[in-house]
């Protein structure tokens, strides 16, 4: 399976390759336009337990954040894909095996052991995205997110990917 750009990556391929679910790491070198702007892609197309899943993965050490862009580029594919695929944000929070783990430990998230540490995943739909995204930096056009809303809007990756439990 492709999707090794970084070790974020790797880690979801390589979870997914253990589960045996099928997935398709997506071409960044084209990028569809939208109402004359360049959506960016998102990183996988993963078959999931009730549809198929257009997910941009975004590694994080302990809060969650997206641009401007990814948001946008989220929505815009919402509405290219329409009932093909659901479009969301797939969280990866890292926790190097000799770190302390921070507050991404209360999340309810897939946990994925690697020798380099700990993944856990969880999902944010791109409607949960636009509801609770606040202004992070103007500078850099990023969102944050409140944790306790992040924590209750996400759901593991198990709950949309059929991965065995103990995963």
């Amino acid at each position: 399976m492709a999707g090794d750009k970084n070790h974020y990556e790797m880690a979801l391929s390589g979870l997914l390759v253990e589960a045996g679910v099928q997935a398709l790491a997506v071409d960044e070198t084209r990028r569809p336009v939208l109402n004359g702007v360049q959506l960016k892609n998102f990183d996988f197309l993963v078959n999931g337990l009730d549809r198929v899943w257009a997910l941009d993965l975004k590694g994080r050490r302990d809060r969650p954040w997206i641009t401007r862009t990814d948001l946008f580029s989220m929505m815009g594919w919402k509405s290219l894909l329409g009932a093909k695929a659901e479009p969301a944000f797939l969280f990866a929070f890292f926790n190097p095996v000799h770190e302390t783990a921070g507050r991404a430990v209360q999340l309810d998230a897939t946990v994925h052991e690697t020798p380099g540490g700990i993944y856990r995943f969880c999902v944010l739909g791109i409607d949960a995205a636009q509801r609770i995204a606040r202004p992070r930096s103007q500078k850099w056009g990023t969102f944050g997110f409140d944790w306790q809303a992040f924590s209750r809007a996400v759901q593991p990756l198990d709950a949309i990917l059929p991965l065995p439990a103990t995963a």
